[in-house]
């Protein structure tokens, strides 16, 4: 049944977006000293955790599918421990916020913000491997035959 639909693709482009425009919203807070930025971007935050975990359950459904489709076992596992890696990060985000109240001093600031630029850093790279794993190395990718030329489509089945 979780095979019929391929979940991670639909889902991982949330917590991109999410987390980095929480990370935005709180240089614009910084930058503005407004109170609604920091309360926007820790609901962004909050749900830009959310969707990553729901993204990484649903890469998990679908890792035994890839391996099954020939794609290299090491790449998976790369993806997925920088996945792992960048959900920790925005964690301790999250928790360093809940800690402080989401209340900002000038000190915190800089700790913060350069917790914040490694989890960009591994949330991009995270996104560079499973990008390779699609267009690189064909994962999720089904091969159909037209006019005797193999064209790569979209599969329906992780």
């Amino acid at each position: 049944m979780l095979d019929l639909l391929p979940l991670h693709p639909m889902l991982v482009h949330f917590p991109i977006a999410l987390l980095f425009t929480s990370v935005l919203f709180d240089a614009a807070g910084a930058w503005f000293k407004r109170d609604s930025f920091r309360e926007g971007a820790l609901w962004l935050l909050i749900l830009g955790l959310l969707g990553g975990v729901a993204a990484a359950i649903a890469g998990d459904w679908a890792e035994e599918a890839a391996e099954k489709a020939g794609i290299a076992e090491s790449m998976i596992e790369t993806h997925e421990t920088l996945a792992f890696i960048t959900l920790g990060i925005f964690g301790v985000l999250l928790l360093g916020r809940l800690i402080i109240r989401n209340q900002f001093t000038q000190k915190a600031l800089v700790p913060y913000f350069l917790i914040a630029a490694i989890g960009l850093g591994t949330l991009s790279a995270t996104g560079h491997y499973g990008g390779d794993l699609v267009y690189e190395q064909g994962a999720g990718v089904a091969i159909t035959h037209k006019a005797g030329l193999n064209v790569a489509t979209e599969h329906i089945r992780p």
